[in-house]
């Protein structure tokens, strides 16, 4: 059984300062045991050898001290490796999760964009089929003379779909266009890939420019017209208009309704009117 010694150590120093008559064993001095009549030579030795035995006990214990502290370390490393391993594979289950996650956002991306592409060329069939049947002589076949005007219709309007006109955007002489076009694309929270340039022949001072943008694709031009009604709000840009690039023939009807628009707005004032899908529309107010 294994004993703290301390007791045994305090009895051996009590029996030692009672012997040489002092306070404590550190006034203990060789003149004060040689001197006194009871420290005999058998005293002394018995003495000496309860002092080798309380040593002895103590470097004991200190040693079993010893090896159960490097148990206790060992043990709280196996702890700490079971922990560690835990929080790694509580790791690798989480990057498989974001990594199944993130699969399956790409896939439904993929899924967006088949769905898109094949809109899109749906409606690039659809446009094309409407030209050539504007061209064809009633029986579905386009004659060779109108081929060639059939495909160059169908490229402008396929350019068209991918720009814009901005209107009331003001002119200076040594202007960094494509700056301010990417300005107001910000107010409206956007920044695209843009290609820009002014329309019509510099050098009128009365009249200021439309500018053309031309974007990446026929999606992003609408979502900026989707936006366009936020520059209203804007400090800037409250006077800018942003419309669709239209051809000649779109931009004389669009011309008829804006009229249309105009006399319906004095003739029915109880009204409200817009265009909409290129028809005018009136409701209540």
């Amino acid at each position: 059984m294994l004993i703290d010694p301390e007791k045994e150590v305090k009895k051996w120093r009590d029996d030692l300062t009672s012997i040489t008559g002092v306070d404590s064993v550190e006034s203990v001095t060789v003149e004060k045991l040689t001197k006194n009549s009871k420290f005999t030579r058998e005293a002394m030795a018995k003495f000496l050898c309860k002092a080798n035995t309380v040593i002895q006990r103590q470097l004991h214990y200190c040693k079993h001290v010893e090896e159960k502290k490097k148990e206790e370390i060992k043990k709280v490393k196996l702890e700490t490796s079971d922990e560690i391993m835990r929080l790694q594979q509580q790791v690798v289950d989480l990057q498989q999760s974001l990594l199944a996650e993130k699969n399956r956002q790409l896939e439904d991306l993929r899924e967006t964009v088949v769905k898109s592409v094949g809109e899109t060329v749906k409606a690039e069939i659809k446009s094309y089929s409407t030209v050539v049947q504007s061209n064809s002589d009633g029986r579905g076949t386009v004659k060779s003379t109108n081929l060639q005007s059939v495909v160059k219709k169908v490229v402008e309007e396929q350019d068209r779909s991918k720009s814009l006109m901005i209107f009331g955007m003001t002119e200076d002489r040594d202007e960094k266009l494509h700056d301010k076009v990417g300005d107001l694309l910000l107010e409206l929270n956007l920044k695209p890939q843009i290609e820009v340039c002014r329309i019509g022949v510099s050098g009128d001072k009365k009249r200021t420019r439309p500018v053309k943008v031309t974007v990446g694709s026929a999606a992003t031009a609408m979502e900026v017209l989707n936006r366009a009604k936020q520059l209203k709000n804007s400090d800037k840009f409250a006077k800018v208009f942003i419309s669709p690039d239209r051809s000649p023939t779109q931009r004389a009807e669009r011309k008829k309704l804006v009229l249309e628009l105009k006399r319906k707005a004095t003739d029915e004032a109880d009204k409200h009117h817009f265009i909409r899908g290129g028809v005018i529309v009136s409701v209540n107010k």
